[in-house]
């Protein structure tokens, strides 16, 4: 029988490895995006040793426009794509740009994925009970979003750059949801605060503190991967399409979120960004 296909961006540590781990271990046949070679050859390998082998692995810096389209371009191949998992993210408490001048946690964690979901669209729109999972989380109710300076031309603040992230995921979802809800189902969720190394391409007490904190307070990855899979293949939740779910339960996201005019504007800002990315 023909396994259903799994597409998953940062794959290769945290929730993205043990959603691999989930979906591989329940008759998927598992793609993953990842930046990291040495991790991609490791997990290769372990998989492989197994006999897991319903997995490939694409190797792109999500921040870099050339590396992502390469992947897409092999993705294009398939015939069903049955989940697309917006999973990888990054903080950069100080500014970087990518090779295009595009602020990075603005590309990772949101450009990338816009990307990657409007060049598969059509291959996910045609898959039964398809579905997309943007992970998004409770700070875009911190937002202060300015869709006119993107970039922070003047004092960059990463964590507001972070916060603006998880909303236009949220605003983006709901747009795919008024376009192409009749064919396919889309959720945004609110992970809440995983174990996982997210912040360590940070400075060294940066990275100290987060571990600290996560060490006391942080969910297992293992567990949030459980709820993600039983989103993914329940029936039940095909009804919760275009919502914003915390545990897997409709909750409200932010009044910012539901603006049309805002969703239909940044539609617009990141397709002709797209063109060019």
């Amino acid at each position: 029988m023909k396994k259903k296909n799994c597409i998953i961006t940062g794959g290769t540590s945290g929730l993205g490895l043990n959603l691999l781990k989930k979906f591989i271990n329940n008759d998927f046949f598992v793609h993953v995006i990842a930046k990291d070679n040495k991790k991609i050859n490791y997990f290769n390998d372990y998989f492989h040793k197994r006999d897991l082998q319903s997995l490939k692995f694409y190797q792109a810096d999500l921040s870099e426009s050339k590396e992502l389209r390469k992947s897409v371009s092999q993705l294009k191949n398939l015939d069903s794509i049955d989940v697309l998992i917006n999973n990888a993210g990054s903080l950069f408490l100080k500014k970087e740009l990518n090779s295009n001048g595009l602020e990075k946690t603005f590309v990772v964690n949101y450009l990338s994925h816009f990307f990657l979901t409007i060049s598969l669209i059509e291959i996910i729109k045609k898959t039964k009970n398809s579905r997309i999972i943007n992970i998004s989380s409770w700070v875009h109710k911190l937002a202060k979003l300015n869709l006119n300076d993107i970039n922070f031309s003047g004092s960059y603040n990463g964590v507001a750059a972070y916060n603006n992230s998880k909303l236009m995921n949220i605003l983006f979802n709901y747009k795919i949801s008024r376009i192409y809800g009749n064919t396919i189902s889309t959720y945004a969720i609110h992970p809440g605060w995983v174990n996982t190394n997210f912040g360590n391409n940070n400075i060294s007490f940066v990275r100290t503190m987060l571990k600290f904190v996560r060490s006391l307070f942080a969910k297992k990855p293992s567990n949030v991967a459980n709820e993600i899979y039983t989103l993914c293949t329940n029936d039940k939740y095909l009804n919760y399409s275009g919502k914003y779910l915390v545990k897997n339960e409709v909750r409200k996201s932010s009044n910012f979120s539901y603006s049309f005019d805002l969703q239909d504007k940044l539609w617009e800002m990141s397709m002709k960004m797209i063109n060019n990315y």
